[in-house]
């Protein structure tokens, strides 16, 4: 009962820090977007991705390393935590270093004024990165769960608070991201102390070899894959300056929410069912989950795309009126970022990892060869290289699963009926909007209420018309995403239990 208890408590507190975080995050995106212009934005977005590209190269897979083979005791954790603040300042110093000729690669003057402070919350928030792991390793999820939600507090209140309320500008954003990694890593650090990780015990080079061989595909496959979510922001910034790199990163955060949110709680439910299920099994279940979360997601995509014109009047200033149709433009493209999630897991699970890493790298090089080629004619249409970026990803990782059993033939007709519903969905909306907008030109919020409503009533109906069957399976789905949940923290606890006897 203890045990079925942890695991109950493990898993309510990790759910609910996500969900509070994305909340929260969402929010204070929006309170200081009314108060920044998109240049400082998009400088401070861009400052902040070049230190996490710093910390993502020079993590060297430490933090699982720690998971993995701390088992072997103190001088494995030891080492990999030398190894990890050895390789962490080094990283840092050089993009310290090196601040004013990245501003000037970038074209971004004033991205020397953020850098620093960037790298000052980078180091702190890295201190606690090896705790964190030790604490996952003993199963202690709840404290995680509760320095994850306590620094996105802390990081929405401290940046509402003093862009509204100070003149420190795109500095009030920095200030943000250094609490909120003092708030974490002072969380994380008193639930392990210091001596558990940083007592010192000899470090042989033999060691040291285990831990460079094992950290080198995770360091590959990590970068490459935070890489092709973010690298583009400082592209962008470089290519068509601070402005539409602000008013690019704030489209790009609000498309991918219903992506990340229907893509992960699928993914918490699929990758532990995969891993368990037999081969043979493994591919029907991709098929059926992508048949599934495209029920979800894809309304809430095309929803999003439809209504960004009205949403973005109605919760954000005339400044940032460029959102609207970036933000169409990119929503509707997510949906094949889950997709590829997904497939990745079945990739995954068979161990194909090189694989995996392939694709990432083409997709980026995709990524910046058209973001280059389209920037040409303007933000709105160098936008358009995300999506031909998560085409190319997931045909290829079509391909290679079709190599390995998995064919998506299945799936051509949910997916019509699922889309056919879209469409009609967004006709509707559309022509509500024609309908009320003169007479709710003032009042922004309730015709975005109504938006939202009827389009979210077309699409059921058209679903139950097109789609009987495919409803009840999203319903059990759902039902059964708690179950799957707290199966995932009862393997990691059995695991760890095991590994430690």
């Amino acid at each position: 009962m203890s045990g079925n208890r942890q695991i109950v408590s493990a898993a309510a507190w990790s759910i609910g820090a996500g969900v509070l975080g994305r909340a929260l995050g969402l929010v204070s995106t929006l309170v200081v977007a009314r108060y920044l212009s998109p240049e400082t934005v998009g400088e401070v977005a861009v400052a902040t991705i070049v230190v996490l590209s710093a910390n993502w190269i020079s993590a060297w897979g430490c933090g699982q390393y720690v998971i993995v083979h701390g088992g072997q005791g103190r001088a494995a954790i030891f080492a990999a935590s030398l190894v990890y603040l050895v390789f962490g300042v080094l990283a840092l110093a050089v993009v310290w270093l090196a601040t004013p000729a990245i501003s000037q690669w970038l074209a971004a003057p004033r991205l020397s004024e953020y850098l620093p402070g960037a790298v000052l919350g980078m180091a702190i928030r890295r201190l606690g990165a090896i705790p964190d792991k030790l604490l996952a390793r003993e199963l202690r999820f709840k404290r995680i769960a509760i320095a994850t939600g306590m620094g996105d507090i802390a990081y929405a209140v401290v940046a509402m608070v003093l862009v509204s309320a100070s003149a420190l500008g795109g500095q009030s954003m920095i200030v943000a991201f250094i609490a909120q990694a003092c708030v974490i890593s002072t969380i994380l650090i008193a639930g392990t102390g210091l001596r558990s990780w940083l007592s010192p015990v000899p470090v042989t080079l033999r060691r040291l070899g285990h831990i460079f061989r094992f950290g080198a595909p995770v360091t590959a496959e990590i970068t490459m894959s935070e890489g092709a979510r973010y690298w583009d922001k400082p592209l962008m910034l470089r290519v068509l300056g601070a402005e539409a790199a602000g008013t690019y990163n704030l489209a790009f955060s609000l498309a991918h929410l219903p992506a990340l949110f229907v893509g992960g709680h699928v993914g918490n439910v699929l990758l532990p069912a995969i891993v368990r299920a037999q081969p043979a099994q493994r591919a029907p279940m991709i098929v059926r989950a992508l048949a599934l979360t495209a029920v979800v997601l894809c309304p809430m995509a095309f929803g999003l795309a439809v209504c960004a014109q009205t949403l973005v009047a109605a919760l954000l200033p005339p400044a940032w009126a460029q959102v609207a149709p970036l933000l169409s433009v990119m929503a509707v493209t997510s949906v094949l970022g889950a997709g590829s999630f997904m497939l990745a897991s079945f990739l995954a699970a068979l161990g194909q990892n090189f694989t995996l890493v392939k694709i990432e790298a083409l997709s980026i090089a995709v990524l910046v060869a058209a973001l280059v080629f389209l920037s040409r004619w303007g933000v709105v249409a160098a936008s358009f290289a995300v999506g031909i970026a998560l085409v190319v990803q997931f045909a290829l990782s079509a391909s290679a699963c079709r190599r390995h059993g998995l064919s998506l033939d299945a799936l051509g007709g949910p997916l019509a009926r699922v889309l056919a519903a879209c469409l009609l969905m967004v006709a509707g909306v559309l022509l509500l909007r024609w309908r009320l907008a003169p007479s709710l030109h003032e009042m922004k919020i309730v015709l975005l209420a109504c938006e939202i409503a009827v389009g979210a009533l077309l699409y059921a109906a058209c679903l139950r018309l097109f789609g009987r069957g495919l409803l009840q399976d999203v319903f059990r789905l759902l039902s059964a995403s708690g179950k799957a949940e707290l199966q995932q923290v009862s393997t990691a606890l059995r695991t760890a239990k095991a590994s430690h006897d």
